[in-house]
């Protein structure tokens, strides 16, 4: 879960879309050492860490962020890496990066055909709302005042709309948040709050529009609490309806290409570590895609051909930098 953007580490310089050195490790899609079937796509070196992959319009290539100091930590550029045959080797391509800033994708709708990469980045001096259109440069979207950031960007299926979290810090004594969601259309105008987290008491993250575009899914709990579910709302705020009812901590949600089932990172069944799974968008039984038994997999992303799954992961439960991997979606859905 992406919280407030950290800018503390000193990247080389704005870069689009140019070629990535091969200091900070390359792929290896050919692994098999895992019993899901899942394959490494990329894996970085040192303190670096691969977060939040996000397919391609066409299913080619995969969005992510690269922080620099870790887990969730410091400065972060986003880059993309090619599909290959899962046979030779592809290295990552930075599609943006600034000194000591962030900028921070969303798995999901956050890579439209025409309206291109939909970010979070406090590039400005704030945690705003940015789109990057296909070959075109940084774009601001939202612009705001106070101590609250706009974060989680995805797009609707049309790419006129932007649905992200707004972040408020909590007075709760465990530090918890307060997010609120909100759309606004990409030019920056008619910005809607659709769920009141300081009103309802609740944090709400990580919205995702349905590809029917009637539909958000995202991540909510309650104040003072950690457990956190799905919910279902529709694209006007109204409808609000819980996803998922059985116990664990359920996050990262998004949809299949087909709008029929929505994939997430859970607990549940009692798992000590986070797994892939997937749940009818009508609600029912989570069921299980990866099976790692010593490493968190989460923030999944489903790819528009339906063939795929992408995912970060990392070993063990403590924050630590991550790899990106993909595993055959399930059939049936």
């Amino acid at each position: 879960m992406r919280l407030r953007l950290l800018a503390a580490a000193v990247l080389t310089g704005a870069l689009l879309l140019t070629a990535c050195g091969g200091g900070d490790g390359g792929p290896a899609p050919d692994h098999h050492d895992r019993a899901d079937g899942a394959q490494l796509l990329y894996r970085p070196t040192g303190r670096t860490s691969a977060q939040n992959p996000a397919f391609s319009p066409d299913s080619t290539s995969v969005l992510f962020t690269l922080f620099h100091d870790g887990y969730n930590e410091g400065a972060a550029a986003l880059r993309t890496i090619p599909l290959g045959s899962g046979h030779e080797q592809q290295h990552p391509r930075t599609l943006l990066s600034d000194p000591d800033k962030a900028a921070v994708n969303l798995p999901g709708s956050s890579w439209h055909p025409r309206a291109g990469v939909a970010f979070a980045s406090d590039r400005s001096g704030q945690d705003e709302v940015w789109v990057m259109e296909p070959g075109g440069k940084p774009k601001r979207v939202t612009e705001h005042r106070g101590d609250t950031g706009y974060l989680e960007p995805s797009f609707s299926p049309d790419g006129q709309w932007i649905v992200f979290q707004e972040s408020v810090e909590n007075e709760h004594p465990d530090g918890s948040e307060l997010g609120s969601l909100w759309k606004v259309r990409r030019d920056g105008t008619g910005a809607t709050r659709l769920i009141d987290g300081p009103g309802t008491r609740t944090d709400n993250r990580q919205p995702n529009w349905s590809p029917a575009g009637d539909r958000l899914v995202f991540q909510r709990r309650e104040a003072g609490s950690e457990a956190w579910a799905l919910y279902v709302v529709n694209a006007d705020g109204s409808g609000l309806r819980k996803l998922t009812t059985t116990p664990g901590e359920h996050t990262d949600p998004s949809w299949s290409p087909d709008g029929r089932s929505v994939v997430f990172s859970s607990t549940a069944g009692g798992l000590d570590l986070p797994q892939i799974f997937t749940i009818p968008a009508a609600g029912g039984k989570p069921v299980r895609v990866t099976r790692s038994s010593n490493a968190y997999d989460g923030a999944p992303s489903w790819s528009p051909d339906g063939r795929w799954i992408a995912f970060e992961s990392h070993a063990g439960g403590e924050d630590r930098p991550s790899s990106l991997w993909r595993v055959p979606a399930p059939s049936g859905r």
